[in-house]
């Protein structure tokens, strides 16, 4: 329901609107008549072309005669729409620009009064309405982001704090009774007179215990990655119910465990970041391609606004998550990129795969199938 509901309520919106023009006699003009009714289908992801074209659509429109309360529901519901853009440009400059065109027209053709006085009546009102809403939604991404680093750093917390008790105990009690075994084992072998066959066996020992050892080291790191992964999960979960349209990244685990945990990281960063700066509705997607002796992870976050809007470019655009990252991922022997690209904002990071471990995997899609610096 949530995936499909404002589909659902845009498509019984436009289809009212649809027919009133059909039974209001609003239609003077056909072709005008859809260039006010077709681009709000467009209305939400490039709400500043859709006002654009309302604008001039209902002016024209406007000029011929057009019935005004009805003619007038369009270019409203565009206005709306772009009030609650991120980008001052379009929710004040457009928006301003399009109340003016349509008041100064209905002047024209109806009277300051009737005509003009209405169009500028009714279309501020809605220009003032959308304009609060945008600032509720940022304020609300603000509130989301604060709740989700504070949530992250609890997180953290308690996951640190996890790991040194059971690291700890591993010391205090298995790994430290191992270390006394092994070297006891080894002064034995260096002072006493041993047969071929007690020779073979201390030998036997010696290696059950440094695999013991190791098979400690182990837990202690497979343990850190079950934090990382549930870490991210948790992140991404926050993200979406603050507006990010993402899914968890499959494939990950696939990946060498220093690599793996450069990558849960970066992961984490692109989705905060995508939020962030693209706001609520931006969807991140991801690609995890793997190849004989690299695996590249390809992140794309994407603005529900305008293609035109990108973010800074230069050295310091990534921020300081996205640099600080890029020396993690270099320490391991890969390189991370990241800026504008056609599809949004792309960041990419290959990473060294010692014996092509990921071959078995396929790339993966981080895609909502319910709904990001």
């Amino acid at each position: 329901m949530r995936r499909h509901w404002r589909p659902a309520l845009d498509t019984a919106l436009y289809a009212l609107v649809a027919v009133l023009f059909a039974f209001s006699g609003t239609a003077i003009s056909m072709p005008l008549a859809v260039g006010q009714l077709v681009p709000l289908l467009i209305r939400r992801r490039y709400p500043g072309i859709a006002l654009g074209a309302i604008a001039l659509a209902t002016a024209a429109h406007s000029l011929l005669g057009m019935a005004r309360a009805v003619g007038y529901l369009p270019v409203a519901l565009a206005v709306f729409g772009a009030a609650t853009h991120r980008s001052p440009w379009v929710r004040w400059g457009l928006c301003g620009g399009a109340v003016v065109l349509v008041t100064v027209t209905g002047a024209i053709r109806h009277g300051p009064v009737e005509g003009g006085l209405l169009a500028a009546v009714a279309l501020t009102v809605t220009w003032l309405a959308g304009a609060e809403r945008g600032q509720l939604l940022r304020e609300r991404a603000v509130i989301a982001q604060l709740r989700l680093e504070r949530h992250l750093a609890d997180q953290a917390a308690a996951a640190a704090d996890s790991r040194e008790r059971l690291a700890r105990r591993l010391h205090d009690s298995l790994a430290h009774t191992m270390t006394v075994m092994l070297v006891q084992g080894e002064a034995l072998r260096t002072t006493a007179q041993l047969t071929a066959k007690d020779e073979e066996r201390l030998a036997l020992v010696l290696r059950a215990g440094r695999t013991a050892l190791a098979e400690v080291r182990l837990a202690l790191a497979e343990e850190s990655q079950r934090d990382a992964s549930v870490t991210l999960d948790a992140r991404l979960a926050a993200l979406r119910e603050a507006g990010l349209d993402a899914e968890p990244v499959e494939g990950l685990d696939t990946l060498p465990p220093a690599a793996r945990a450069v990558a849960y990281r970066l992961v984490g960063e692109a989705a905060t970041n995508a939020l962030r700066h693209d706001g609520p509705g931006a969807r991140l997607t991801a690609e995890l391609v793997p190849d004989e002796s690299t695996a590249t992870l390809r992140l794309t976050s994407t603005s529900k606004a305008a293609p035109a809007h990108r973010r800074p470019a230069g050295p310091d655009a990534g921020g300081f998550g996205l640099s600080s990252l890029a020396e993690d991922v270099r320490a391991i022997g890969g390189r991370l990129s990241y800026g504008a690209s056609d599809d949004g904002w792309t960041v990419v990071a290959r990473f060294p795969v010692p014996g092509g471990s990921t071959n078995h995997s396929r790339p993966q899609t981080a895609r909502n199938s319910g709904p990001g610096r």
